[in-house]
């Protein structure tokens, strides 16, 4: 029977922890928290932490911490490290976090003091500069995402809007779009893995997706299902579906869609945008978590390891971890053979003692690794066992 295993606690933030976030090599984890900080962490042996003797050596000592009281017991890994804390730039809570996905060396953040922070680290060593500010948003930003190639950044808030952002390197940012379908607070954003095309999730119970032609962003799709906020959302390791989960305690998973003949409709007019079909293949019910779910992660199959050159099946579409207001982190296997099966092989009660579990991130290059944060302020680093 798969089970999780804790084995390290990182320990530094002084409020609860929103977001974590790996870089593109897996060696790297951010976190943000309502200290009005970022911090940066990674394992002392770097990339070799994830593989051979040391994870072992890791995995089996199993770090022992009574999570049902953060305050009375709390440990930490002497083989995890605090490599720079970015406390300098944000007047209120930092609710989002992540690594430009091509170098590593590039970090933003957004806060709900309204901004979104470039931070980028020197060549030779741990400190991050503020490169840019990223102004516009009307009151709290929410989320903050770089596409695929690292040229666009996307950023979300409660003033309804998603705010698009071209890189023209060297700090230098000019807001391309600025899209307000949204009737209410926008709670995330999410590139496609592989296209330019932008997803996000609102407190208006919708999914919508944003796509670019000729310059111009526009609604391609509103994904209407959920029955409250849709907090966020997760793409499979292929780009081929979409997990989304909402206040409602379900876990929907939509097909990502295709465009149909675009001569179907060709005397559609000038302005005829082909209609792109999405569908909700999977739902886990309302059952399964007994609150709502804030978070969730598309993690790659554990045989899908680039140290081993192993290939799964094509069957095996990976794991799903759910972070959720009952403390509990819960993970799912997804296979697709015919349709598709969501299947619950593993739950971690009390994961982050009484607290919230705000945010969950598999690792994207070492299979089985998964890190989470709460409102204990704590992060946490697990591995999964089958």
């Amino acid at each position: 029977m798969p089970r999780l295993k804790l084995v390290a606690e990182l320990v530094g933030h002084e409020d609860r922890v929103w977001q974590v976030s790996w870089d593109a090599a897996g060696t790297r984890l951010a976190s943000c928290s309502s200290d009005k900080s970022a911090r940066i962490w990674g394992p002392i042996a770097q990339s070799q932490f994830f593989t051979g003797e040391i994870a072992e050596a890791e995995a089996a000592m199993e770090v022992d911490i009574d999570t049902s009281d953060r305050d009375e017991h709390r440990s930490t890994s002497d083989t995890w490290q605090c490599l720079e804390t970015i406390d300098n730039a944000h007047k209120r809570t930092v609710r989002s976090v992540a690594f430009e996905p091509t170098q590593g060396r590039v970090l933003a953040t957004a806060s709900f003091d309204g901004t979104t922070a470039i931070w980028e680290r020197g060549p030779n060593d741990e400190t991050y500069d503020c490169v840019a500010t990223l102004e516009g948003h009307e009151n709290e930003a929410k989320s903050v995402a770089w596409s695929a190639s690292g040229q666009l950044l996307a950023t979300c808030g409660r003033d309804k809007s998603v705010w698009i952002w071209e890189s023209n390197g060297e700090g230098d940012f000019d807001c391309i779009s600025v899209l307000m379908e949204h009737t209410q607070d926008v709670k995330m954003v999410l590139w496609h893995p592989s296209e330019e095309v932008l997803v996000s999730f609102s407190y208006d119970n919708t999914i919508r997706i944003w796509r670019d032609e000729d310059d111009d962003w526009y609604s391609a799709a509103t994904l209407t299902g959920h029955t409250s906020t849709v907090w966020g959302g997760a793409f499979s390791h292929n780009g081929k579906y979409l997990a989304s989960v909402s206040d409602d305690r379900t876990v929907r998973v939509w097909t990502w869609g295709a465009t149909p003949d675009e001569n179907s409709d060709a005397n559609a007019g000038l302005y005829y945008r082909p209609g792109i079909s999405y569908e909700c293949v999977a739902t886990v019910p309302d059952s399964v978590h007994t609150r709502a779910i804030y978070s969730v992660s598309w993690g790659i199959p554990l045989k899908n390891a680039a140290s081993s050159g192993d290939s799964s099946s094509s069957d095996d579409l990976g794991y799903l971890a759910t972070g959720c207001g009952d403390n509990t982190l819960r993970i799912f296997k997804v296979t697709a053979d015919g349709s598709l099966d969501v299947t619950l092989i593993c739950t971690q009660e009390n994961a982050h003692g009484l607290s919230d579990i705000n945010c969950v991130e598999w690792n994207p290059m070492h299979p089985g690794w998964l890190a989470t944060c709460g409102d204990d302020g704590a992060v946490r680093i697990w591995y999964l066992e089958e």
